[in-house]
């Protein structure tokens, strides 16, 4: 039987993409397996946004709910634009004038709210099925962390940890929020966003399903990014930067790297011949912002907008037989791997 993953990339508000693809994925799932969406995979992966909403998916959340978490909550978490307005001062008495652009705590506040039971926080281990990985940052002993809710270890350091507090610190992204900070036996590690590290966890998940004790071989994933950044840079553009000039698009662009890296190489291992084994939805932003901030509703129907043309008009490469690309539209392609999977 064939071990399946989900795996979401970064992108802050622009994770409103990968719900909406979702939400075409999960009304498939019903209709051709008649399961719900956690049911039907075995892993879900998140990095930042994507790692919210694994843990939304992963407690039995569905995508209508987290959609509208995206459209009417998100401006909590971004409150303004600018960062030099007024409303930002306060980070500034605190932090200096180099203070990240945001306060983390309209983050936690819009996390906490939902990632309860009975008014009690869930905790990582107490998720059940799917396997869930979220991947953060650990900036104290600069490594990768892949917080997991089973793995072949008895004990986790962080079991105990609520689900809500691993979001968040996948969620810290560095210019916009605050480090987060969580503690095992007395020591602190200053947690930032997982991006980082892996915006795209798809090789991170393939490589936690093996550790499972899942071949290769029975592993079959489908990626979702958060729209591909057109922007580019010629030479006599940025030839003269320093530090002031990379300090705002830096993240952005290791971002990016990061999830386009993470594609390639998980194409070449899965998917170069079969896509039935992996499936990647991405497509370029364009006209449309790019910023990962900005949740403004006419920002968020626009991106939803551009999603939901892809999903009618999109076609993805769907190649079954070793050099000989098949590209299908996207509905073809999710129905196409859910009957083969």
């Amino acid at each position: 039987m064939t071990f399946k993953i989900l795996s979401l990339d970064g992108g802050g508000i622009r994770g409103v993409i990968s719900v909406r693809i979702i939400q075409e994925i999960e009304q498939q799932i019903q209709k051709l397996k008649g399961k719900s969406l956690h049911e039907y995979f075995d892993l879900i992966a998140g990095t930042s946004t994507g790692s919210l909403t694994t843990a939304a998916l992963a407690i039995g959340m569905n995508t209508n709910q987290i959609l509208n978490i995206y459209k009417h909550e998100t401006l909590e978490i971004f409150p303004y634009q600018s960062r030099l307005c007024p409303e930002r001062l306060p980070l500034i008495a605190k932090y200096g004038i180099s203070a990240p652009k945001f306060s983390n705590e309209g983050l936690i506040n819009v996390i906490k709210r939902y990632l309860v039971k009975n008014q009690v926080p869930i905790k990582i281990k107490d998720v059940v099925k799917p396997n869930i990985l979220i991947v953060a940052y650990n900036m104290s002993t600069e490594e990768p962390t892949f917080f997991v809710n089973k793995d072949c270890q008895d004990t986790l350091w962080y079991s105990d940890i609520p689900l809500w507090e691993i979001c968040v610190s996948s969620a810290s992204a560095p210019t916009y929020f605050p480090p987060y900070e969580l503690k095992n036996k007395g020591e602190s590690y200053a947690y930032v966003d997982g991006g980082v590290a892996a915006n795209n966890p798809t090789l991170a998940a393939v490589i936690h399903a093996i550790k499972l004790g899942y071949k290769f071989e029975e592993i079959a994933v489908i990626s979702i990014g958060t729209g591909k950044n057109t922007k580019t840079y010629k030479f006599e553009e940025i030839v003269d930067w320093g530090l002031t000039d990379w300090a705002i698009p830096l993240f952005s662009v290791i971002l990016n790297a990061q999830a386009r890296t993470g594609n390639l190489y998980s194409e070449e291992i899965l998917g170069f011949c079969n896509a039935s084994t992996y499936l990647r939805f991405q497509f370029k932003l364009n006209k449309i912002s790019k910023s990962f901030d900005d949740a403004r509703p006419e920002n968020i129907r626009q991106l939803i907008e551009a999603t939901e043309y892809f999903l009618n008009h999109g076609k993805v490469n769907y190649t079954e037989i070793y050099d000989q690309p098949n590209y299908l539209f996207v509905k073809e392609a999710i129905a196409k791997f859910i009957a083969h999977n």
